[in-house]
């Protein structure tokens, strides 16, 4: 499942960016979207950006690329797993 923003004008659905051939043909569903919403969803990037940076600040630097992977070893001092 795949979403398209667009517009309908003329009881006619044009999307905004290029779909390819591989969806012709297929049925679809169409959701009409509150302009109060869409304002709101820029909203919403906003915070979601605020969030982004704020990990970014908080972030330390362990000087280990396989950390997740081999986190009991470096918690538990346990064999590494490779």
């Amino acid at each position: 499942m795949s979403s398209v923003k667009g517009t309908f004008q003329n009881g006619v659905a044009r999307p905004l960016e290029p779909v390819g051939e591989e969806h012709e043909g297929q049925e679809v569903v169409i959701t009409f979207v509150d302009e109060a919403r869409t304002r709101g969803a820029s909203a919403d990037s906003v915070e979601w950006d605020m969030l982004a940076a704020l990990l970014d600040d908080c972030a330390v630097d362990v000087d280990a690329a396989d950390l997740a992977h081999e986190h009991d070893h470096y918690l538990y001092g346990k064999p590494k797993k490779n």
